[in-house]
Protein backbone atom coordinates (compact mmCIF):
# COMPACT_ATOMS: atom_id res chain seq x y z
CA UNK A 1 0.00 0.00 0.00
CA UNK A 2 1.47 3.35 -1.06
CA UNK A 3 1.81 6.40 1.12
CA UNK A 4 -1.21 8.09 -0.44
CA UNK A 5 -3.45 5.22 0.64
CA UNK A 6 -3.04 5.15 4.42
CA UNK A 7 -6.38 4.74 6.11
CA UNK A 8 -7.74 8.15 6.99
CA UNK A 9 -9.41 8.78 10.31
CA UNK A 10 -13.11 7.97 10.12
CA UNK A 11 -15.25 11.07 9.84
CA UNK A 12 -17.33 11.15 13.01
CA UNK A 13 -19.12 14.41 12.25
CA UNK A 14 -22.68 14.51 10.92
CA UNK A 15 -21.57 16.05 7.61
CA UNK A 16 -19.19 15.16 4.81
CA UNK A 17 -17.21 17.20 2.31
CA UNK A 18 -18.43 17.29 -1.29
CA UNK A 19 -18.47 19.24 -4.54
CA UNK A 20 -21.74 20.44 -6.01
CA UNK A 21 -22.82 22.01 -9.27
CA UNK A 22 -24.94 25.03 -8.46
CA UNK A 23 -26.63 27.67 -10.58
CA UNK A 24 -26.26 31.38 -9.87
CA UNK A 25 -29.00 34.01 -10.13
CA UNK A 26 -27.70 34.85 -13.62
CA UNK A 27 -28.13 31.25 -14.76
CA UNK A 28 -24.41 30.50 -14.82
CA UNK A 29 -23.25 27.14 -13.47
CA UNK A 30 -20.37 26.87 -11.05
CA UNK A 31 -18.67 24.31 -8.84
CA UNK A 32 -18.81 24.85 -5.08
CA UNK A 33 -17.02 23.06 -2.25
CA UNK A 34 -19.45 22.48 0.59
CA UNK A 35 -20.70 19.93 3.12
CA UNK A 36 -23.82 17.81 3.21
CA UNK A 37 -25.34 15.28 5.62
CA UNK A 38 -23.74 11.87 5.73
CA UNK A 39 -25.43 9.29 3.50
CA UNK A 40 -28.00 7.08 5.22
CA UNK A 41 -27.03 3.45 5.91
CA UNK A 42 -26.87 1.36 2.72
CA UNK A 43 -30.09 -0.38 1.77
CA UNK A 44 -30.63 -3.74 0.09
CA UNK A 45 -27.84 -4.47 -2.40
CA UNK A 46 -25.90 -1.28 -1.58
CA UNK A 47 -22.55 -0.43 -0.01
CA UNK A 48 -21.24 2.72 1.67
CA UNK A 49 -17.78 3.80 0.46
CA UNK A 50 -15.26 6.17 2.04
CA UNK A 51 -13.93 7.89 -1.06
CA UNK A 52 -10.16 8.21 -1.44
CA UNK A 53 -9.84 9.49 -5.02
CA UNK A 54 -12.03 10.49 -7.97
CA UNK A 55 -11.33 10.54 -11.68
CA UNK A 56 -12.26 13.47 -13.92
CA UNK A 57 -13.68 12.79 -17.39
CA UNK A 58 -14.66 15.08 -20.23
CA UNK A 59 -18.30 14.36 -19.41
CA UNK A 60 -17.65 16.18 -16.14
CA UNK A 61 -16.67 19.24 -18.15
CA UNK A 62 -19.90 19.01 -20.15
CA UNK A 63 -21.84 18.66 -16.89
CA UNK A 64 -20.09 21.72 -15.48
CA UNK A 65 -21.28 23.83 -18.41
CA UNK A 66 -24.75 22.28 -18.69
CA UNK A 67 -24.02 20.62 -22.02
CA UNK A 68 -24.62 16.99 -21.11
CA UNK A 69 -27.84 15.46 -22.35
CA UNK A 70 -30.03 13.99 -19.60
CA UNK A 71 -28.03 15.86 -16.97
CA UNK A 72 -29.42 16.77 -13.56
CA UNK A 73 -30.72 20.16 -12.55
CA UNK A 74 -28.54 21.98 -10.00
CA UNK A 75 -27.76 21.62 -7.23
CA UNK A 76 -26.27 18.13 -7.36
CA UNK A 77 -23.01 16.27 -6.72
CA UNK A 78 -21.21 15.44 -10.00
CA UNK A 79 -18.68 12.72 -10.77
CA UNK A 80 -18.80 9.31 -12.46
CA UNK A 81 -15.95 7.28 -10.96
CA UNK A 82 -14.12 6.95 -7.67
CA UNK A 83 -12.16 4.57 -5.46
CA UNK A 84 -12.07 3.99 -1.73
CA UNK A 85 -12.80 1.58 1.13
CA UNK A 86 -16.11 0.02 2.09
CA UNK A 87 -17.44 1.36 5.37
CA UNK A 88 -20.75 -0.50 5.56
CA UNK A 89 -22.63 -3.11 3.57
CA UNK A 90 -26.40 -3.37 3.18
CA UNK A 91 -28.61 -6.47 3.30
CA UNK A 92 -28.03 -9.14 0.65
CA UNK A 93 -24.48 -8.02 -0.09
CA UNK A 94 -22.33 -11.13 0.18
CA UNK A 95 -19.36 -10.40 -2.06
CA UNK A 96 -17.94 -7.45 -0.09
CA UNK A 97 -16.71 -6.84 3.43
CA UNK A 98 -15.92 -3.76 5.45
CA UNK A 99 -12.47 -2.48 4.59
CA UNK A 100 -12.42 -3.86 1.04
CA UNK A 101 -10.53 -1.65 -1.41
CA UNK A 102 -12.85 -0.92 -4.33
CA UNK A 103 -13.63 1.28 -7.29
CA UNK A 104 -17.14 2.40 -8.19
CA UNK A 105 -18.95 3.76 -11.23
CA UNK A 106 -21.83 6.13 -10.61
CA UNK A 107 -24.21 8.34 -12.54
CA UNK A 108 -23.18 11.53 -10.75
CA UNK A 109 -22.57 11.70 -6.94
CA UNK A 110 -18.94 10.43 -6.97
CA UNK A 111 -17.32 13.69 -5.84
CA UNK A 112 -18.10 13.32 -2.17
CA UNK A 113 -16.28 12.09 0.91
CA UNK A 114 -18.74 9.19 1.25
CA UNK A 115 -21.18 7.68 -1.24
CA UNK A 116 -23.71 4.86 -1.36
CA UNK A 117 -23.53 2.73 -4.51
CA UNK A 118 -25.32 -0.34 -5.86
CA UNK A 119 -23.11 -3.41 -5.47
CA UNK A 120 -23.32 -4.21 -9.21
CA UNK A 121 -21.27 -1.09 -9.98
CA UNK A 122 -18.58 -1.72 -7.34
CA UNK A 123 -15.46 -3.80 -7.98
CA UNK A 124 -12.66 -4.99 -5.72
CA UNK A 125 -9.34 -3.67 -6.98
CA UNK A 126 -6.09 -5.65 -7.27
CA UNK A 127 -3.80 -5.32 -4.28
CA UNK A 128 -1.10 -3.89 -6.54
CA UNK A 129 -3.34 -1.03 -7.69
CA UNK A 130 -3.30 2.36 -5.94
CA UNK A 131 -6.47 4.26 -5.14
CA UNK A 132 -5.49 6.89 -7.68
CA UNK A 133 -5.05 4.34 -10.44
CA UNK A 134 -8.34 2.70 -9.50
CA UNK A 135 -10.19 6.03 -9.57
CA UNK A 136 -9.21 6.70 -13.20
CA UNK A 137 -9.50 3.15 -14.53
CA UNK A 138 -13.18 2.26 -15.10
CA UNK A 139 -14.56 4.89 -17.49
CA UNK A 140 -11.51 5.08 -19.75
CA UNK A 141 -10.59 1.41 -19.94
CA UNK A 142 -14.10 0.00 -20.11
CA UNK A 143 -14.82 2.43 -22.94
CA UNK A 144 -11.58 1.70 -24.80
CA UNK A 145 -11.89 -2.08 -24.44
CA UNK A 146 -15.47 -2.16 -25.72
CA UNK A 147 -14.66 0.19 -28.60
CA UNK A 148 -11.69 -1.85 -29.78
CA UNK A 149 -12.68 -5.45 -29.15
CA UNK A 150 -16.44 -5.62 -28.72
CA UNK A 151 -17.76 -3.11 -31.24
CA UNK A 152 -14.70 -2.52 -33.41
CA UNK A 153 -13.57 -6.16 -33.51
CA UNK A 154 -10.15 -4.84 -34.44
CA UNK A 155 -7.74 -7.35 -36.02
CA UNK A 156 -4.10 -7.68 -36.90
CA UNK A 157 -3.05 -5.77 -40.00
CA UNK A 158 -5.86 -3.20 -39.77
CA UNK A 159 -5.72 0.58 -39.43
CA UNK A 160 -7.22 2.55 -36.54
CA UNK A 161 -7.97 6.30 -36.41
CA UNK A 162 -8.93 7.96 -33.12
CA UNK A 163 -8.96 11.43 -31.56
CA UNK A 164 -7.80 13.08 -28.32
CA UNK A 165 -4.85 10.71 -28.06
CA UNK A 166 -3.63 12.43 -24.89
CA UNK A 167 -6.91 12.06 -23.00
CA UNK A 168 -7.90 9.26 -20.66
CA UNK A 169 -9.63 7.11 -23.29
CA UNK A 170 -6.95 8.00 -25.85
CA UNK A 171 -4.18 6.68 -23.59
CA UNK A 172 -6.23 3.56 -22.85
CA UNK A 173 -6.77 2.97 -26.58
CA UNK A 174 -3.05 3.37 -27.21
CA UNK A 175 -2.14 0.82 -24.54
CA UNK A 176 -4.83 -1.71 -25.44
CA UNK A 177 -3.99 -1.49 -29.14
CA UNK A 178 -0.59 -3.01 -28.30
CA UNK A 179 -2.44 -6.29 -27.72
CA UNK A 180 -3.14 -6.46 -31.48
CA UNK A 181 -0.08 -7.20 -33.63
CA UNK A 182 0.69 -5.20 -36.75
CA UNK A 183 -1.99 -2.57 -36.06
CA UNK A 184 -1.43 0.86 -37.61
CA UNK A 185 -2.37 3.73 -35.28
CA UNK A 186 -3.36 7.17 -36.55
CA UNK A 187 -4.48 9.79 -34.06
CA UNK A 188 -5.10 13.48 -33.55
CA UNK A 189 -4.11 15.54 -30.53
CA UNK A 190 -2.89 18.99 -29.50
CA UNK A 191 0.49 19.81 -31.01
CA UNK A 192 2.17 20.39 -27.64
CA UNK A 193 1.56 16.71 -26.77
CA UNK A 194 3.40 15.36 -29.80
CA UNK A 195 6.77 14.90 -28.14
CA UNK A 196 5.23 12.64 -25.52
CA UNK A 197 2.90 10.62 -27.75
CA UNK A 198 4.79 10.13 -30.98
CA UNK A 199 6.82 7.21 -29.60
CA UNK A 200 3.58 5.27 -29.02
CA UNK A 201 1.45 6.18 -32.05
CA UNK A 202 2.56 5.71 -35.65
CA UNK A 203 1.06 8.86 -37.15
CA UNK A 204 0.00 11.99 -35.27
CA UNK A 205 -1.88 14.99 -36.60
CA UNK A 206 -2.90 18.23 -34.98
CA UNK A 207 -6.61 18.19 -34.41
CA UNK A 208 -7.19 21.70 -35.72
CA UNK A 209 -6.11 20.87 -39.28
CA UNK A 210 -7.89 18.89 -42.00
CA UNK A 211 -5.94 15.64 -41.90
CA UNK A 212 -8.05 13.83 -44.52
CA UNK A 213 -5.58 13.92 -47.42
CA UNK A 214 -2.64 12.95 -45.19
CA UNK A 215 -4.53 9.93 -43.85
CA UNK A 216 -5.44 8.87 -47.40
CA UNK A 217 -1.73 8.76 -48.23
CA UNK A 218 -1.09 6.52 -45.22
CA UNK A 219 -4.09 4.25 -45.88
CA UNK A 220 -5.01 4.53 -49.59
CA UNK A 221 -7.77 1.92 -49.26
CA UNK A 222 -9.20 3.63 -46.18
CA UNK A 223 -9.28 3.13 -42.43
CA UNK A 224 -10.81 0.00 -40.89
CA UNK A 225 -12.01 1.60 -37.65
CA UNK A 226 -12.66 5.23 -36.71
CA UNK A 227 -13.28 6.02 -33.03
CA UNK A 228 -14.67 9.52 -32.68
CA UNK A 229 -15.05 11.34 -29.35
CA UNK A 230 -15.26 14.76 -31.02
CA UNK A 231 -18.22 14.72 -33.46
CA UNK A 232 -18.61 17.94 -35.43
CA UNK A 233 -16.40 18.07 -38.54
CA UNK A 234 -14.64 14.86 -37.53
CA UNK A 235 -17.81 12.88 -38.21
CA UNK A 236 -17.76 13.69 -41.92
CA UNK A 237 -14.00 13.20 -42.12
CA UNK A 238 -14.21 9.85 -40.38
CA UNK A 239 -16.94 8.53 -42.67
CA UNK A 240 -15.02 9.74 -45.73
CA UNK A 241 -11.88 7.90 -44.58
CA UNK A 242 -13.58 4.55 -43.87
CA UNK A 243 -12.65 1.71 -46.18
CA UNK A 244 -15.12 -0.77 -47.65
CA UNK A 245 -16.81 -2.59 -44.75
CA UNK A 246 -15.24 -0.17 -42.24
CA UNK A 247 -16.76 0.92 -38.93
CA UNK A 248 -17.23 4.40 -37.49
CA UNK A 249 -18.07 4.67 -33.77
CA UNK A 250 -19.07 7.90 -32.04
CA UNK A 251 -18.53 7.75 -28.29
CA UNK A 252 -18.29 11.42 -27.31
CA UNK A 253 -19.17 14.98 -28.28
CA UNK A 254 -16.15 17.00 -27.19
CA UNK A 255 -16.65 19.50 -29.99
CA UNK A 256 -19.70 20.76 -28.09
CA UNK A 257 -17.18 22.65 -26.02
CA UNK A 258 -15.01 25.04 -27.99
CA UNK A 259 -11.62 26.24 -26.79
CA UNK A 260 -13.21 29.36 -25.34
CA UNK A 261 -15.86 28.19 -22.88
CA UNK A 262 -15.99 31.53 -21.11
CA UNK A 263 -18.19 33.14 -23.71
CA UNK A 264 -21.53 32.14 -25.19
CA UNK A 265 -20.26 32.42 -28.77
CA UNK A 266 -17.67 29.71 -28.19
CA UNK A 267 -20.23 27.25 -26.83
CA UNK A 268 -22.79 28.12 -29.53
CA UNK A 269 -20.19 27.55 -32.25
CA UNK A 270 -19.42 24.10 -30.85
CA UNK A 271 -23.11 23.18 -30.71
CA UNK A 272 -23.64 24.36 -34.30
CA UNK A 273 -20.86 22.09 -35.53
CA UNK A 274 -22.22 19.17 -33.55
CA UNK A 275 -25.80 19.39 -34.83
CA UNK A 276 -24.51 19.00 -38.38
CA UNK A 277 -23.92 15.31 -37.61
CA UNK A 278 -27.61 14.46 -38.00
CA UNK A 279 -27.29 14.34 -41.81
CA UNK A 280 -26.37 10.69 -42.45
CA UNK A 281 -27.58 8.83 -45.56
CA UNK A 282 -28.53 5.22 -44.86
CA UNK A 283 -28.57 4.56 -48.60
CA UNK A 284 -24.99 5.78 -48.88
CA UNK A 285 -23.96 3.50 -46.00
CA UNK A 286 -25.55 0.58 -47.82
CA UNK A 287 -23.85 1.41 -51.10
CA UNK A 288 -20.43 1.81 -49.47
CA UNK A 289 -20.90 -1.14 -47.08
CA UNK A 290 -19.97 1.02 -44.10
CA UNK A 291 -21.44 0.91 -40.60
CA UNK A 292 -22.01 3.54 -37.93
CA UNK A 293 -22.25 2.82 -34.21
CA UNK A 294 -22.84 4.87 -31.10
CA UNK A 295 -21.53 4.02 -27.65
CA UNK A 296 -22.33 5.76 -24.38
CA UNK A 297 -20.98 3.95 -21.32
CA UNK A 298 -22.88 6.07 -18.78
CA UNK A 299 -26.22 5.43 -20.48
CA UNK A 300 -25.38 1.74 -20.73
CA UNK A 301 -24.72 1.62 -16.99
CA UNK A 302 -27.87 3.46 -15.97
CA UNK A 303 -30.36 2.10 -18.51
CA UNK A 304 -28.95 -1.35 -19.10
CA UNK A 305 -30.40 -4.58 -17.74
CA UNK A 306 -28.85 -6.94 -15.22
CA UNK A 307 -27.34 -8.81 -18.16
CA UNK A 308 -25.72 -5.58 -19.29
CA UNK A 309 -24.17 -5.00 -15.88
CA UNK A 310 -22.88 -8.58 -15.81
CA UNK A 311 -21.38 -7.98 -19.26
CA UNK A 312 -19.59 -4.87 -18.04
CA UNK A 313 -18.41 -6.67 -14.91
CA UNK A 314 -16.88 -9.38 -17.09
CA UNK A 315 -14.99 -6.77 -19.10
CA UNK A 316 -13.84 -5.03 -15.93
CA UNK A 317 -12.32 -8.28 -14.70
CA UNK A 318 -10.53 -8.66 -18.05
CA UNK A 319 -9.14 -5.15 -17.58
CA UNK A 320 -7.96 -6.03 -14.06
CA UNK A 321 -6.19 -9.10 -15.45
CA UNK A 322 -4.42 -6.99 -18.08
CA UNK A 323 -3.32 -4.63 -15.32
CA UNK A 324 -1.95 -7.46 -13.18
CA UNK A 325 -0.11 -8.84 -16.22
CA UNK A 326 1.54 -5.45 -16.75
CA UNK A 327 -0.06 -4.90 -20.16
CA UNK A 328 -1.89 -1.72 -19.18
CA UNK A 329 -1.28 0.96 -16.56
CA UNK A 330 -3.41 4.07 -16.01
CA UNK A 331 -1.53 7.31 -16.59
CA UNK A 332 -2.19 10.00 -13.99
CA UNK A 333 -1.43 13.48 -15.28
CA UNK A 334 -1.94 15.38 -12.02
CA UNK A 335 -3.57 15.23 -8.59
CA UNK A 336 -5.65 17.95 -6.91
CA UNK A 337 -7.81 18.25 -3.82
CA UNK A 338 -11.55 18.89 -3.86
CA UNK A 339 -10.76 22.52 -3.02
CA UNK A 340 -8.77 22.76 -6.29
CA UNK A 341 -11.46 21.23 -8.49
CA UNK A 342 -11.70 24.24 -10.80
CA UNK A 343 -7.98 24.04 -11.52
CA UNK A 344 -8.32 20.30 -12.09
CA UNK A 345 -11.20 20.72 -14.52
CA UNK A 346 -9.28 23.49 -16.26
CA UNK A 347 -6.64 20.97 -17.30
CA UNK A 348 -9.24 19.19 -19.43
CA UNK A 349 -10.89 22.37 -20.70
CA UNK A 350 -7.54 23.66 -21.96
CA UNK A 351 -6.50 20.21 -23.24
CA UNK A 352 -3.31 20.26 -21.15
CA UNK A 353 -3.58 16.78 -19.63
CA UNK A 354 -1.94 13.60 -20.83
CA UNK A 355 -3.82 10.80 -19.13
CA UNK A 356 -6.28 11.37 -16.31
CA UNK A 357 -6.65 14.06 -13.66
CA UNK A 358 -7.45 13.00 -10.09
CA UNK A 359 -9.16 14.88 -7.27
CA UNK A 360 -9.10 13.79 -3.61
CA UNK A 361 -11.20 14.92 -0.66
CA UNK A 362 -8.16 15.88 1.38
CA UNK A 363 -4.50 16.70 0.67
CA UNK A 364 -2.98 13.27 1.35
CA UNK A 365 -0.05 14.27 -0.81
CA UNK A 366 1.07 17.50 -2.40
CA UNK A 367 -0.52 18.10 -5.80
CA UNK A 368 1.78 16.54 -8.31
CA UNK A 369 2.25 16.27 -12.04
CA UNK A 370 3.48 13.31 -13.99
CA UNK A 371 6.57 14.25 -15.90
CA UNK A 372 6.37 13.76 -19.62
CA UNK A 373 8.97 12.38 -21.97
CA UNK A 374 10.44 14.24 -24.87
CA UNK A 375 11.04 11.61 -27.53
CA UNK A 376 11.81 11.50 -31.20
CA UNK A 377 9.70 9.66 -33.73
CA UNK A 378 10.30 5.96 -34.05
CA UNK A 379 12.00 4.94 -37.34
CA UNK A 380 9.39 4.34 -40.00
CA UNK A 381 6.81 6.47 -38.21
CA UNK A 382 5.80 9.87 -39.53
CA UNK A 383 4.02 13.03 -38.53
CA UNK A 384 2.24 15.59 -40.65
CA UNK A 385 4.78 18.28 -41.46
CA UNK A 386 2.37 20.86 -40.07
CA UNK A 387 1.89 19.17 -36.74
CA UNK A 388 5.26 19.19 -35.04
CA UNK A 389 5.24 21.17 -31.84
CA UNK A 390 7.17 21.75 -28.63
CA UNK A 391 6.32 20.29 -25.25
CA UNK A 392 4.74 23.27 -23.53
CA UNK A 393 5.24 21.65 -20.14
CA UNK A 394 8.99 22.36 -20.25
CA UNK A 395 9.88 19.10 -18.56
CA UNK A 396 13.45 18.56 -19.71
CA UNK A 397 14.25 16.02 -17.00
CA UNK A 398 11.67 13.41 -17.88
CA UNK A 399 12.63 9.79 -17.26
CA UNK A 400 12.16 6.45 -18.99
CA UNK A 401 9.86 5.47 -16.12
CA UNK A 402 7.30 8.08 -17.20
CA UNK A 403 7.43 6.84 -20.77
CA UNK A 404 6.59 3.36 -19.57
CA UNK A 405 3.52 4.70 -17.77
CA UNK A 406 2.07 5.76 -21.11
CA UNK A 407 2.84 2.53 -22.91
CA UNK A 408 3.10 -0.04 -20.18
CA UNK A 409 3.78 -2.91 -22.56
CA UNK A 410 4.29 -3.49 -26.23
CA UNK A 411 3.01 -7.00 -25.98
Amino acid sequence: MTSDEKMTTTNTSAEIKCIIVQQTFTGKRELKITTMPKPPPPEDGEVLIAVKACGINFNDVLVRYGLMEDGLRPPFVPGFECSGEILEIGPNVTNFERGDRVLAITRFSAWAEQIVVKKDLVFKIPKEMSFREAAVLPISYLTAYILLFEIGNIKSGQTLLFHSAGGGVGVALTQLSKLVPNLTLIATTSSHKFDVLRAHIHYLFEHGIDYTEDVKKIAPEGVDLVLDCMAGDDCERGLALLKFNGKYVMYGTSSLLSWDVKNLFGITKGMTNWWQNDKISCLRLFQDSKSIHGFNLIQLLTRGSNDTRRYLADIMHKVFLLYKEGKIKPVIDSVFTFDEVNNALGKLVERKNIGKVVIEPYPNMKSEKVKKIKSTATPGHQDSSSTSGPDDDDDDKESEESRQKLSSSNQ
